[in-house]
């Protein structure tokens, strides 16, 4: 059994989840990186997990337990993302989002919370988004799902509070990585849509590019995990920061004409 704290981190073969993955390593924690399909040259701790399965979940958190008989933090990063116009995106596809990016979380959350509650203690945090409380054009199910991980986990927070266990938010702005190159689009395209959805795919790139290290987002896990008394909510980036207090301030149509300015959208 291990002496060492010990975390779960989702979605961690690159990106944000690479990035926590290795602070946890470099103070000391044992650190068990997941992926769906982990490569020959992986460390020995690293498992499989594919967020979408009850199965792999349970396995997954069995393994840790085997090995370590502890789990003292869950950090939700694995998720995806879809381009279309709300209109282009069917059923399915927007179903796949939803089954990564909310219930992948919830599945997760629930696969580790029997060994904290015996425990009496324990952190899940989640990766959320400035599209948790911002509208995104053309990515209206990533956000509707960014949306609902912001009412779960406020929620989720107050029901296993008592019991010593926390459960915070991590909302990044635009982050430097390979999202734009890896992102799905919507398989039906509407003509009337293109020309405003091609901008705003233009736009997210250049915002990407613009945006945080990784470091950064595995700092503020840092923080979440490790303080005695957390922030519900820990935003990354001066965008972020920016954004949320234009929204809470500007006035409604302000803040919507210059949205759409932003994405290039007929105002």
């Amino acid at each position: 059994m291990s002496s060492s704290p010990t975390i779960i981190v989702t979605g961690a073969s690159s990106g944000i989840g690479a990035a926590i993955a290795a602070s946890f390593a470099a103070q000391g924690w044992r650190v068990f990186p997941t992926m769906r399909r982990p490569g020959p040259l992986a460390s020995p701790d690293c498992l499989a997990l594919d967020v979408t399965d009850d199965a792999s979940a349970h396995a997954c958190v069995a393994e840790v337990l085997a090995r370590t008989g502890r789990i003292d933090a869950l950090v939700n990063n694995a998720g995806i993302t879809l381009m279309g116009a709300a209109e282009e995106t069917s059923v399915a596809e927007a179903e796949r989002v939803f089954a990564t990016n909310f219930f992948g979380v919830h599945r997760m959350t629930c696969a580790v919370l029997p060994q904290m509650r015996k425990q009496r203690g324990g952190r899940i945090v989640t990766i959320g988004s400035i599209a948790g409380f911002l509208p995104k054009p053309f990515e209206a199910f990533y956000s509707a799902a960014k949306h609902a991980l912001e009412g779960y986990v406020e929620s989720l927070d107050h029901e296993v509070r008592a019991l010593g266990i926390r459960a915070l938010l991590i909302e990044p702005g635009h982050v430097r990585s390979s999202l734009a190159n890896n992102m799905h689009h919507a398989a039906r395209h509407i003509a009337d849509y293109a020309a405003a959805r091609c901008r705003a795919e233009m736009q997210l790139a250049q915002d990407i590019g613009g945006g945080v290290a990784a470091a950064a987002v595995a700092d503020a896990v840092c923080r979440a995990v490790t303080q005695p008394r957390p922030a519900h909510r820990y935003r990354v980036g001066s965008d972020a920061a920016r954004l949320h207090l234009l929204r809470q301030c500007a006035p409604a149509f302000v803040f919507d004409h210059g949205l759409r300015q932003r994405f290039g959208i007929a105002v």
